[in-house]
């Protein structure tokens, strides 16, 4: 006896949904399911009397499409689907069967799935399509002919027959059949319940339905003894079939056929199951063809069904690409005897009378077999605390000797504790006298920035007064430009000195105001003119935009531009040219503000170097060196960034960045 846990199967059964989904993911190119092939190419087109969606379906085909192509099939697959339903349309099916054919007219084979597909295309006997190859899948081999129009279903008491001895017109290559045993069940019902000699045969409104009712029908005229009742789904609703059902007599069977659909053409899945379940739930229930089963039925002697996709995808390849002439295969899948343990203790059917190599689903497996690994690992968890015990033991005796020098260690530790709070106060101390110092130094450049400022500025003043003086000599106003030229130089350092313990220390305001950008360097040009005049130097503008509204500090913006016009004026020869520009940067959110000259360049090696403090490329010009420190120091602080252009070789081009709004500004 074969076991099937129900965990097992659990896990199996999503491995398999996983499993169809990924393969189905991996053969989306390959399946080509999609309407409107090239006619002319080569299709095996599959016909499903269901939708090709329904997990069995679908894992058959998909079994068939991977098994086809590892081999090197060459064939397109299309799917087709009938949709077949209730009973009532049955007649409709050949027409359907027709139109789906003549949508593909070049097929190499056609393979059928379901029994609604295997009589429609019988029935059809077109000449043309007979010549086809075909495969038949999915079906019982005891079917019966679906009748003319003129005949009613409902009423209809057709005559079982064997669906291979139908097959002799087409040019049939596989079928794949399931052969339902009434005999094998009946004799099984008698072994387990030899007192209950009425038997309620449960059949819906589908084609399986009535093809069950044929078959079951014709079989039980070959035993005695049973009290057939026949709850026919062709005539009753599920509320009618679950009636007939509690009508019953208690010492009854009920062989399970399946209902799915009912006279109302209701569909149903497991919620009819239910329903049936709780009419009589002291009625054994048996499955002739596996439905019920795992929460209904006690078992049954059912087909297995397992490797069809398989088996058509050799059989495809044999006959489409190898070319290989042989008999049909008529395959009729092997029966096998399954039953619910859960069931088979509800019922207290005692075991030995179930028959030999019988397979049990739901199978609860005994403590020791659930709990392995838990009982394996309580067991690790107890060698693990006596070894730790035995540890904690050795350990005890060596931390015990170990006591005795923790004294002297505690009392170093102190010590060396002790050093390091006065490290760290002295340290504090440091810290705060550095700080203090720093403080003191920027107050003491400020204060002494201020004390040189004025005398140097009434220097400045009877120096001037001096030059404008008419009866001054030519030499005295030689001599008083020059006390004026560096007494200017002397106010511009203090100023940059200034400027940059400002910076440095944070003291220094920044006021922003919207304006003009285009507007407001145009204003710089004019204010540099005296001077690029005296230096025969042209100063000219190239704007991107008329006009581009930003926030900034008016006098911070022009004390960069200016420091960077008055840098290019003293490297750019006479009859050079200095270009003032910008452009606006979307993606950064800034505006990119450049000064171009046509100087003697800056070395690459020096690009760098030249924002550093008091650092001047030619010591013989005159400047202090901290106008491109400062700069820098100011952009930063309003959010940009300032850097030479590598590209530009015809002299130096300075470039810096300057955010749209404050918004804007990088942290």
């Amino acid at each position: 006896m074969k076991f099937v846990y129900k965990d097992q199967a659990q896990r199996s059964l999503l491995v398999i949904f996983l499993l169809f989904f990924c393969l189905i993911a991996i053969k989306a190119h390959d399946l080509t399911v999609v309407k409107g092939q090239i006619k002319d190419s080569k299709e095996i087109l599959f016909i499903s009397a269901y939708h090709s969606d329904t997990r069995y379906t679908s894992e058959n085909i998909a079994e068939f499409i991977d098994t086809y192509r590892n081999l090197g099939g060459n064939c397109s697959v299309v799917i087709e689907n009938m949709n077949c339903m209730g009973l009532d349309e049955a007649q409709r099916w050949p027409r359907r069967m027709k139109r789906l054919l003549d949508k593909h007219p070049h097929v190499a084979m056609i393979v059928l799935l379901g029994g609604e597909a295997w009589n429609s295309f019988l029935k059809l006997n077109d000449p043309e399509y007979n010549k086809v190859p075909v495969m038949f899948a999915m079906a019982s081999r005891n079917g019966f002919l679906i009748p003319n129009d003129s005949i009613s279903l409902t009423d209809y008491e057709p005559q079982s027959v064997d669906m291979y001895e139908q097959m002799h017109s087409v040019n049939v290559k596989m079928a794949i059949a399931s052969n339902h045993n009434v005999i094998k069940n009946i004799e099984l019902i008698r072994t387990l319940y030899p007192k209950n000699n009425h038997l309620a045969i449960l059949t819906d409104n589908t084609y399986y339905g009535l093809a069950h009712y044929a078959y079951v029908k014709k079989e039980l005229k070959k035993v005695s003894g049973i009290h057939p009742i026949y709850i026919d789904g062709r005539k009753k609703s599920l509320d009618q079939a679950v009636e007939a059902l509690h009508g019953v007599p208690h010492n009854s069977v009920l062989l399970l056929a399946m209902w799915k659909i009912d006279s109302l053409n209701i569909s149903y899945v497991n919620n009819a199951a239910t329903a049936f379940q709780f009419v009589q739930p002291h009625i054994p229930v048996f499955s002739l063809t596996g439905t019920g089963m795992g929460h209904w039925a006690i078992g049954g002697y059912m087909p297995h069904i397992e490797g069809i996709g398989r088996r058509l995808g050799f059989k495809a390849y044999e006959v489409l690409d190898k070319k290989e002439l042989k008999a049909p295969e008529m395959i009729t899948l092997r029966n096998e005897y399954r039953f619910d343990d859960q069931k088979i203790k509800e019922f207290n059917i005692k075991s030995s009378l179930l028959p030999e190599n019988s397979i049990l689903i739901n199978h609860i497996p005994p403590f020791f077999v659930v709990y392995k690994k838990e009982i394996e690992t309580l067991f690790l968890v107890f060698i693990t605390l006596v070894l730790g015990l035995v540890t904690s033991l050795y350990y005890y005796f060596k931390m015990k000797a170990l006591k005795n020098n923790m004294a002297s260690l505690n009392e170093e530790l102190r010590h060396d504790k002790a050093k390091l709070e006065k490290s760290e106060a002295d340290l504090r101390h440091a810290k705060e006298l550095a700080e203090e110092a720093n403080l003191m130094k920027s107050a003491f450049v400020s204060n002494m920035s201020h004390e040189i400022r004025t005398p140097l500025n009434a220097i400045v003043g009877f120096t001037s007064l001096l030059v404008e003086n008419d009866c001054a000599t030519e030499e005295q106003k030689e001599y008083a430009k020059i006390i004026q030229t560096n007494s200017d130089l002397l106010l511009q350092l203090i100023s940059d000195v200034l400027d940059i313990s400002r910076l440095e220390s944070g003291r220094l305001k920044f006021n922003y105001e919207t304006r003009d950008l285009a507007a407001t360097l145009s204003d710089m040009v004019v204010q540099t003119q005296r001077l690029s005049q005296e230096k025969q130097v042209a100063i000219a503008t190239s704007f991107s935009d008329e006009s581009l509204i930003i926030e900034t500090d008016p006098l911070r913006l022009q004390q960069i531009v200016i420091n960077l016009v008055n840098n290019a004026l003293k490297f750019t020869p006479p009859g050079g040219k200095i270009t003032i520009g910008f452009e606006k940067d979307i993606e950064d959110k800034c505006v990119l503000v450049s000064v171009t000259d046509t100087g003697r360049g800056i070395p690459a090696e020096k690009h760098q170097d030249v924002f550093k403090r008091f650092e001047k490329l030619d010591e013989f010009i005159q400047g202090t060196g901290l106008g491109l420190s400062i700069c820098k120091l100011t952009i930063n602080y309003m959010g940009g960034d300032i850097w030479i252009d590598r590209a530009y070789t015809d002299g130096a081009r300075f470039v810096f960045s300057h955010p749209l709004t404050q918004a804007d500004r990088k942290a």
